[in-house]
């Protein structure tokens, strides 16, 4: 006769008085450990390596991927973006957003050579310019 595997609850008021003394800060951030670790698992598997094979691929022992898996461990910037690297899967977010402030617009209008008027934008204007290397103008 099989026996079922089912978890037997234990209760132990030193397990409990540890686990209440946690911050809520330290837990999430145990969770989002947590998750990278399945994020970099999953991306493994996608390769269709096994965890020793990838290992080797990347010139790692086997403990260290299954540290990397284990989801306490503190990564470095140099593994998370070797990761990238090997794996289908972005960890780090370095793309610079920047933002260019233009101070002084200037905008000269003339009709038929006759009446010219002249306007500053700076201070009717704010816009973000993601790609410094176009130019805007603007013409009649």
């Amino acid at each position: 006769m099989k026996s079922k595997n089912t978890p037997k609850t234990y209760n132990s008021p030193i397990l409990d008085s540890l686990i209440a003394t946690i911050s809520n800060e330290e837990l999430e951030r145990t969770e989002r450990k947590m998750r990278l670790a399945i994020k970099i698992a999953d991306a493994i598997e996608a390769t269709g390596l096994k965890k020793s094979e990838f290992a080797k691929k990347i010139n790692k022992n086997n403990s260290e991927i299954s540290k990397w898996l284990s989801g306490t461990h503190n990564f470095t910037t140099d593994t998370l973006l070797l990761l990238e690297d090997v794996l289908p899967i972005k960890l780090v977010n370095s793309e610079l957003n920047e933002k260019i402030a233009i101070k002084n617009v200037h905008i000269e209008v003339a009709s038929s050579g006759e009446l010219k008027r002249s306007f500053n934008f700076s201070s009717l204007l704010n816009f973000t310019k993601l790609d410094i290397s176009h130019s805007y103008s603007l013409t009649a």
